[in-house]
């Protein structure tokens, strides 16, 4: 006789400035009937997640569906992965509930209610992830990321989105994006992709799994999350004038039509910054270059 999955609901009441503690209120009733022994466990403050995703892994479940914003679902991997890749990796449902929800867009799920729905018939994505390397006040840390890692510029965009603009939603990380791009960029970049040395300067650049970040922003059109590579977005030799029209349309993807943006697809990326630059991963901020990075292919089953 066939046994009833073990689900594990983990919850961030805060995502999105409250909305996870409404959308879960909303879906609880639903969920507790949908899911027969459902264990519902929420997140108290920030970094908690990750707990909660080690003590999944640790208790075995089947799947894990998580409630919250792109943030809480990196800190739930990294908690499945805090020792290593795990040997019975859960199925892992997302139920968008944040500011941006960014990942879960590829499949074209924008509201919890449908996110619920595809989990429910069974609609499952095979996903890469990336596994990467980091200072982080001068020792060296691992995590792994499902959507995107930004080098320099974006981490920027974001700590000032932090720092200032948050409670304005996407009008506010577009408003740290201008702000943010008057200022112009100063740096030496040395990559090694896929083993092959180059060297740029006065540059940003992201990682992505997956094609969107801060919301609605198509930073890589072309990024499939099952491919085993991660795209490599690089905004080359920029100044002012030319990263302001560059992101002018990101939105709609069309800035890598732009000559400034080389679109490069690579299994490992090895990045060094003169000056270190800042790294944001997921929409967390983390340490700085040097960064080392590798894809781990058809490494997880997404449910949305």
């Amino acid at each position: 006789m066939p046994t009833t999955p073990r689900t594990l609901l983990i919850v961030n009441p805060v995502a999105g400035h409250g909305r996870g503690k409404k959308i879960h209120q909303r879906l609880e009733a639903r969920l507790n009937t949908e899911f027969p022994g459902l264990v519902t466990r929420l997140s108290e403050h920030a970094g908690h997640s990750i707990e909660l995703g080690r003590q999944a892994a640790a208790e075995g479940f089947d799947r894990v569906l998580c409630l919250g914003g792109d943030g809480t679902t990196f800190e739930v991997i990294n908690g499945l992965y805090a020792q290593g890749r795990p040997a019975k990796r859960p199925e892992l449902g997302l139920i968008p509930a944040g500011t941006g929800d960014s990942f879960i867009r590829d499949f074209g799920t924008t509201t919890p209610e449908d996110a619920l729905a595809n989990i429910l018939a069974g609609r499952r994505h095979v996903s890469d992830l990336v596994e990467f390397e980091f200072d982080r006040d001068g020792r060296t840390e691992r995590m792994v990321s499902l959507n995107i890692i930004g080098v320099g510029l974006i981490a920027d965009i974001l700590k000032l989105t932090n720092d200032k603009f948050k409670p304005l939603g996407s009008f506010g990380y577009s408003l740290a994006v201008l702000l943010r791009l008057a200022k112009g960029m100063k740096n030496r970049i040395v990559l090694e992709i896929d083993g092959e040395r180059r060297e740029i300067r006065d540059s940003a650049l992201v990682v992505c799994n997956s094609k969107y970040t801060g919301g609605k922003m198509m930073i890589a059109p072309k990024a499939d999350i099952a491919d085993g590579k991660a795209d490599l977005v690089i905004f080359r030799e920029v100044n002012r004038r030319e990263i302001l029209a560059i992101f002018s349309k990101v939105f709609s993807g069309k800035h890598e039509a732009h000559p400034k943006v080389e679109m490069i697809q690579a299994a490992s990326i090895s990045i060094v910054g003169e000056p270190p630059l800042m790294l944001m991963a997921d929409g967390e901020l983390l340490g700085l270059t040097p960064l080392r990075l590798k894809v781990l292919p058809a490494e997880l089953t997404i449910l949305a």
